[in-house]
């Protein structure tokens, strides 16, 4: 049975912009695109990719033009979006077990959780981590920062 994995947006971004470069998100993003595992997200999860590369257009981190390239390749990976109305309520349950602001990382853990046994979550959100804790669910892996 092969490997389901759900990256969430830092993953990505460690994956596509060179100055945040990580080999494990290289990796994770590398084994999908060679067929031997699936990434799985949650449906916004394009746009939260292009809103985080416009922001280092307005930092300066990157030029227009980059960002443009970046978007495109994240639009070329093979992933599957997913959206449904357990995946909705899953995350909104998960976002008041953990006490999260927003939805946005609970929906992530849902659309782990809904793929069932096989699925793993991979962040390198430091501040998702520490809010999760000792208590995190045993899908949920960390990418480390370089």
């Amino acid at each position: 049975m092969s490997r389901i994995l759900c990256l969430d947006t830092s993953v990505f971004i460690k994956y596509l912009v060179s100055a945040e470069y990580e080999p494990l998100a290289m990796a994770l993003v590398v084994e999908a695109i060679e067929g031997s595992t699936r990434i799985v997200v949650p449906y916004f999860t394009w746009a939260e990719v292009g809103s985080v590369l416009r922001k280092k257009v307005r930092a300066k981190l990157i030029n227009p033009e980059q960002a443009s390239e970046l978007f495109a390749a994240f639009c070329e990976l093979p992933i599957e979006y997913l959206d449904s109305k357990i995946l909705r309520h899953r995350a909104w349950r998960l976002a008041e077990q953990y006490q999260m602001l927003t939805l946005y990382d609970a929906a992530f853990l849902a659309c782990t959780e809904i793929v069932g046994a096989n699925g793993e979550y991979w962040t390198a959100d430091k501040k998702l981590l520490n809010q999760l804790g000792q208590a995190k669910p045993s899908y949920v892996n960390e990418v480390p920062q370089s």
